[in-house]
């Protein structure tokens, strides 16, 4: 059965990113010419403005600066993957952006994406556990690993991402740990985007530091990031670029999925009004299952990122169509155990598939 590549890097940010496109630049060659026509063909299809490459690389421009300036050891990180796969790093930047992106067209087209589990376990934090399948456009499959961070100065992290890009959730040596569900607010704008803030999260050694990567800076998007620590400590972040809300799994499990659930943070919903129901039906569902299982564990969360109801657009997508569209596919499910340094990914469909079991440290 098929499975995701590990790969390792090391060294200094500019090593490790050498590393990175030595190792996968092929694949980053496949995927970013592949990222820009779908960028353009699917804005047109659509009938919104449509995002040329040239127009991609200008937007991803307005990022360069604040990510920079955020992490500039991660962009050095970014500009040695340029170099080795021999990729512009402007078109690496804009790669990363690609949810970010999704916000120039996302009016009309939402209707792949990610669900999150979180369960808190006990004080102490045995127990806890948070997940995600990660669905996106079918094209990303073939460049989903997982990468396996050694560093002498900060935690060693193990996370997925796609060739190209600097990391989409993962874990860490330290029992930091982050899932993430895309969403799509009213007010973006130049800012940091969410790679680097997933990286600086995994570079993190208490929670509260991990909560501050989120929050410290300008976002150029909406996200919603979940953050678990070694002690169970569970924090459900809701953003825009410019707010953010905080829910807690206080009273039990629960799941999200790509619309906002603070009152708050709901006027800023630019998600489709058509499409909607698709976001609301998986985190209706997820919390539902999570809430039937007496005491959830790794495999039930697998098993219920496996679940199809609402096929095609359920919690676990399989590339199929809908009122004559692809909907996207789930690339990878997640499962992580912070507090004990363990981490479960599969090659999606989710399912399909072996989970197989690492550990960070």
């Amino acid at each position: 059965m098929a499975s995701l590549p590990v790969w390792e890097v090391s060294g200094s940010p500019k090593e490790r990113g050498r590393a990175h496109g030595e190792t996968v630049g092929g694949l980053i060659r496949e995927l970013v010419p592949a990222f820009f026509d779908d960028l353009e063909q699917t804005s047109r299809s659509h009938d919104v403005p449509v995002v040329t490459k040239e127009r991609a690389l200008e937007i991803a421009g307005t990022y360069e600066g604040p990510t920079r300036n955020y992490a500039p050891d991660l962009f050095e990180e970014l500009e040695g993957i340029s170099d080795a796969a021999g990729v512009p790093v402007n078109e690496l930047l804009t790669l990363n952006a690609f949810l970010e992106l999704h916000d120039y067209y996302s009016d009309a087209f939402v209707i792949s994406g990610c669900t999150t589990l979180m369960v808190p376990g006990s004080i102490s934090g045995e127990g806890a556990l948070i997940a995600q399948n990660y669905d996106l456009a079918s094209f990303f499959a073939d460049a989903a690993v997982l990468i396996r961070v050694r560093s002498d100065s900060e935690p060693d992290a193990l996370f997925y991402t796609s060739a190209g890009m600097l990391g989409c959730a993962g874990v860490n040596s330290a029992g930091i740990g982050v899932v993430i569900n895309n969403l799509v607010p009213s007010d973006s704008t130049g800012g940091v985007i969410y790679p680097f803030i997933i990286r600086r999260i995994l570079s993190s050694v208490r929670i509260g530091d991990a909560i501050d990567a989120v929050g410290a800076r300008p976002r150029a998007s909406g996200m919603n990031y979940v953050l678990c620590d070694e002690n169970g400590e569970i924090y459900d972040l809701e953003t825009t670029a410019r707010e953010y809300e905080v829910i807690c799994p206080f009273d039990g499990p629960m799941a999200h999925a790509n619309h906002y659930l603070t009152d708050r943070l709901k006027s800023f919903e630019r998600r489709q009004w058509d499409s909607r129901g698709q976001s609301i039906l998986r985190w209706g569902r997820a919390t539902r299952l999570l809430k039937s299982v007496p005491e959830p564990n790794a495999q039930s969360l697998q098993d219920i990122l496996s679940d199809r109801v609402n096929a095609p657009i359920g919690i676990c997508r399989h590339n199929e169509i809908a009122n004559g569209e692809a909907v996207g596919q789930t690339i990878a499910g997640i499962v992580l155990d912070p507090p004990g340094r363990r981490a479960w990914f599969t090659k999606g469909p989710t399912g399909e598939n072996e989970w197989k079991e690492y550990s960070v440290e």
